[in-house]
């Protein structure tokens, strides 16, 4: 065994001594109530949720992708790093919403929250598979992403295969025994190793490129070549850049990648704008939404808004990421910018453009001859980033499906006892599955993980009807969900393959992301339907709905000096939206000094859309303060709020019509069947 080998599992056990020190204490706190271990009691301290959510939200999805996506696209792939805006944006909306519903009613999943709101068996188990598709190739991901590591850091050493089952075996441990307890607990330290790892490997790269001064001519250099992974943008962006170093145009009327690709790189500003977007499905997802279930007030949400998300997570993608992917360019990666003679040193092995997840270990592995017990403790960092998303997924799909699957339609009088028991077996069978689908499916493993957000903020309409718009139906929402995940499974790579690459498109048509193209379906068959259905008066349960909006808006309001602002906050949103993350990031590709100018024209002594970005990130992180302290959408309720003082709980209207369970002439549970067919199929393409 090396000398490297051993620093990496010595910081491996210690950090599963942390782990499963946990798992043991917080089993201590969930044999009472089912409350207890599936949201920690609802007591969840704000600099616990700050940390653990931070993480569980980004570490797992940001860790490895984004420094390797920015080094394959360049500074124009660095405008995904918004998503550190539009995640907190979009929990701004809901989270504050969602609190005071489950505090009024008790809910423990979201699950619980639809049925009762909706009043549809159909939605609730619409809620729990997409959980459970969601969760298991994330999970897959996740767990093969940690063998993978470790089988390439000890040169061979440890097997792919061993490591991931394994190490992933920690993650079973405490979440299954501790439950949501533990998952927080272990989640704060895991975000600090995140924040740490993340940092380091920054300054790792800093050090050997040289100061900013020394990045920006080099980088100047290049920008004056069509050295790219895409080229010259040909007129697209406002000129012919170097596709590093812009944004290559509004839109492209292009089939989408597989099929016709855009010029000068796919990350035009409608696929930025559509992606970061999409990428609230994170939040929106049942697995993720629960969260907001487990804390003392809506205050806590505003930390991890503001100063988690915009904040720290921005400052992490946009100034440490992008200095890794761009810096391991200048530093060998690139074969392109090594025969050209534009590199700084050649440190790093030059890697092409499939294997360019591989960065980020290469990165690492600077260190082998400085400081080999570092080399461990940045292992050990990706580790925890990986397991921190693992984990929060595990721990709420599990409890998703016993709550609103087993317990809710098989045994209904279950006790608390039996109930964790089934708890912690169906954690453990999602655990078995997602390890399988990572040793012994890797491309279904890829396909439906690159799907799984989209299909997850999908969940935008049910939360829209639940929590801000009555006149949203049961029907329509029903509709309009099913609808917009075929339309998401089109606009991606699993379309093709079931179509045996037939169809006219590719992987995100006209550059705009498939999580958006979903939505946009999704929303007009709902709209349309709601519509139809308030003109013909066939809605006739809008009271049900209404009382829920009542005691929101009663509980919520506004602070009655901050009422004139309600339409600043919409226009400066908006303006944020567009010039941001929208269509007007275009502007920013010259707005600085063109990218071909040369070290001295640019004015920032860095690339225009860098700059430009980061001006806009500022702004955003202002946007994300005022909406969620200003305009009240994440502070304290202005009433104390008491349980079950005008509704009757989901068991007592059992003998009720279960309210417009038709489709137009059909039933949900069709959908369901014909979802469950299709996914068949598709499971049997892949593993038979």
């Amino acid at each position: 065994m090396s000398e490297k080998s051993l620093w990496l599992f010595i910081f491996i056990l210690l950090y599963a001594v942390y782990c499963f020190f946990w798992g043991v204490r917080g089993s201590r706190y969930n044999s009472e109530n089912p409350e207890q271990y599936y949201l920690a009691n609802r007591n969840v301290p704000s600099w616990v949720f700050f940390f653990a959510a931070t993480a569980a939200t980004f570490a797992g999805l940001t860790v490895i992708s984004q420094t390797s996506l920015v080094f394959h696209d360049g500074f124009q792939y660095v405008g995904t790093a918004f998503i550190a805006i539009t995640v907190p944006l979009g929990s701004i909306f809901f989270f504050k919403r969602q609190w005071m519903l489950s505090r009024k009613f008790g809910y423990i999943t979201p699950g619980e929250m639809y049925y009762d709101y909706y009043k549809s068996d159909t939605i609730r188990i619409i809620s729990v598979l997409v959980t459970f598709f969601v969760a298991v190739p994330l999970l897959a991901v996740f767990f093969g992403a940690t063998g993978y590591l470790i089988n390439t850091l000890t040169d061979g050493y440890v097997s792919r295969e061993l490591s991931m089952w394994v190490i992933s075996t920690i993650v079973l441990f405490y979440v299954t025994r501790g439950g949501f307890k533990s998952i927080v607990s272990v989640g704060v330290v895991q975000s600090w190793l995140y924040f740490l790892t993340i940092i380091i490997l920054g300054i790792i790269v800093y050090s050997f490129v040289g100061d900013i001064e020394t990045f920006g001519k080099a980088l100047a250099k290049i920008a004056s070549t069509t050295i790219s992974s895409w080229g010259n943008t040909n007129g697209y962006g406002g000129g012919d850049y170097n596709g590093y170093f812009a944004v290559p145009g509004v839109i492209q009327w292009v089939a989408g990648l597989g099929k016709n690709e855009a010029v000068g790189g796919p990350w035009t500003a409608m696929m930025i704008f559509t992606f970061t977007i999409s990428f609230m499905g994170v939040i929106l997802s049942p697995s993720f939404s629960m969260w907001s279930y487990s804390v003392k007030h809506p205050k806590v949400f505003s930390y991890y808004q503001i100063w988690g998300s915009a904040v720290v997570v921005g400052l992490l993608l946009f100034i440490f990421t992008t200095y890794q992917g761009i810096g391991a360019s200048l530093l060998g990666a690139s074969a392109d910018i090594n025969s050209n003679n534009l590199s700084i040193n050649t440190l790093l092995p030059e890697v092409s453009k499939k294997d360019h997840s591989l960065i980020i270990y290469h990165i690492i592995s600077l260190m082998d001859k400085h400081a080999l017990w570092l080399t461990g403790l940045l292992a050990v960092g990706l580790i925890a980033a990986l397991q921190s998303t693992a984990a929060a997924f595990l721990v709420t799909s599990g409890s998703i499906v016993t709550r609103d699957l087993y317990k809710a339609y098989v045994n209904k009088d279950i006790s608390w006892k039996k109930e964790l028991a089934v708890a912690r077996i169906i954690m453990l069978l999602i655990f078995l599955a997602s390890l399988y689908i990572a040793t012994f499916a890797k491309p279904a493993m890829v396909v439906f993980s690159g799907i799984s957000i989209s299909i997850a903020f999908q969940f935008l309409i049910l939360l829209l009807g639940a929590l801000w718009f009555p006149w949203i139906t049961r029907g329509a929402a029903i509709s309009g969900v099913v609808i917009g995940i075929i339309i998401v499974i089109l606009t991606e790579t699993l379309g093709q393959q079931i179509s045996g690459n037939r169809l006219p498109w590719g992987r995100w048509p006209l550059t705009i992301h498939s999580g958006v193209w979903g939505l946009l379906f999704n929303v007009f068959i709902c709209f349309s339907i709601s519509a139809f259905s308030s003109i013909t008066k066939i809605d006739i349960y809008r009271s049900h709905r209404q009382k829920f909006h009542n005691f929101l808006n009663e509980h919520m309001g506004l602070h009655p000096s901050r009422t004139k602002l309600r339409s600043f906050a919409y226009v400066i949103t908006l303006i944020w939206l567009f010039f941001g993350v929208g269509p007007g990031q275009v502007l920013g590709n010259n707005f600085f000094g063109e990218p071909g100018a040369g070290y001295e024209a640019w004015i920032l002594k860095i690339p225009s859309i860098w700059g430009y970005q980061l001006i806009w990130w500022f702004l955003g992180i202002g946007l994300i303060w005022f909406l969620a302290s200003k305009m009240d959408l994440s502070t304290l309720p202005n009433k104390p709020i008491q349980a079950n003082d005008f509704y009757k709980k989901p068991d007592e209207v059992q003998g009720e019509v279960n309210y417009i369970d038709k489709v137009g002439t059909g039933y949900g549970w069709i959908l369901i069947l014909i979802g469950m067919a299709i996914l068949s199929i598709v499971f049997y393409i892949y593993f038979v």
